[in-house]
């Protein structure tokens, strides 16, 4: 209960005169890390999906593609169908694209593969593009990357036993 107590706080400081500039990755902290764990996760998907829109609207566009990031791997945790979450996935990476997001269209990426993976489509070059990703956070010292991509190979072979 505490966690939720301090994701209201937070957003109740948001209200305040000239908090505005912080309001979208407060509302990404708060849904990603507060409330996913005292709600149900379908909860998340819709403020995510409107501090995603808030966000490019004033101008945060790390923070707005950080919600979109977000919502999305919800999305797949919720259990949506896979051709649903495809297709989401497929516009996310060009709005991505667009704004110059790399390190969230990475992972929007990795999570298209996975998708991909479980739906049977591109097994072969799912797993080139994870050993891909692989080779490149090895060679940048990007941690975080290699972090997501063997997560995401996990998921698909402990849950999905592929």
């Amino acid at each position: 209960h505490e966690g939720r107590e301090m994701a209201k706080a937070a957003e109740l400081i948001l209200e305040k005169p000239g908090m505005r500039s912080r309001a979208t990755f407060t509302v990404f902290i708060t849904q990603t890390f507060c409330y996913h764990w005292t709600s149900p996760l379908q909860d998340t998907i819709a403020p995510l999906l409107e501090w995603y829109q808030r966000g490019l609207e004033i101008g945060d566009t790390a923070s707005a593609c950080w919600c979109l990031n977000s919502r999305s791997y919800n999305l797949f945790h919720v259990g949506r169908a896979l051709d649903s979450i495809q297709e989401e996935l497929e516009a996310t990476i060009q709005v991505m694209t667009q704004l110059k997001q790399d390190e969230s269209l990475l992972q929007i990426i990795n999570l298209r593969t996975t998708v991909k993976k479980l739906h049977g489509i591109d097994s072969e070059a799912g797993d080139k593009i994870w050993d891909s990703m692989l080779t490149t956070a090895a060679s940048t010292g990007d941690v975080t990357l290699s972090s997501l991509v063997n997560v995401m190979k996990l998921e698909v072979f402990v849950f999905y036993q592929e």
